[in-house]
């Protein structure tokens, strides 16, 4: 009976490390998932409230050379469980003209101006992604089930230019 007690002993051993190498693997593999808002206990914010992002782009978003314009960008960015940010794109903007025709809707003006309004979303999208990307206040980190999780956060940002 000792003998193969011994003998299983050492299998029983590899084994039970083979387990907490998968456990360690999965918590390594967990720490990349990056998680949506929706999905998290609680959501990435700044210790200030969320008004600090916005008036930090407002001081420090160089506009191009534009008037009359009703801009809105959506960046998004990860907030790391260290509370730094990563990975920042601009996924859309538009640029609309403003142009009063009595309703006070905002219209585009002309179909000429689109290839205008590509150059200028392109430049508005390499700005947003510059003033995020310069943001050096620490997020608190997103939460998930009691442990700091990588979290998407999308942001938009609006401006009228007259």
């Amino acid at each position: 009976m000792k003998k193969w007690l011994f003998m299983i002993l050492p299998f029983m051993s590899v084994a039970a490390s083979a387990q907490n190498n998968v456990a360690t693997n999965m918590t390594a593999a967990a720490s990349e998932k990056v998680f949506r808002t929706p999905d998290v206990d609680s959501k990435p914010q700044l210790k200030n409230g969320i008004n600090e992002l916005s008036v930090f782009i407002g001081s420090n978003f160089k506009f191009p050379q534009i008037k009359n314009k009703q801009i809105k960008i959506f960046v998004s960015f990860i907030v790391e469980p260290n509370g730094t940010t990563s990975d920042v794109k601009a996924f859309y903007v538009n640029v609309k003209d403003l142009v009063s025709n009595g309703d006070d809707q905002v219209k585009i003006e002309t179909e000429a101006q689109k290839e205008l309004h590509a150059e200028q979303s392109s430049s508005l999208k390499k700005e947003a992604v510059r003033v995020i990307t310069a943001f050096n206040e620490k997020w608190i980190p997103a939460k998930k089930d009691g442990q700091t999780v990588r979290c998407l956060y999308n942001y938009p940002i609006n401006f009228n230019i007259e």
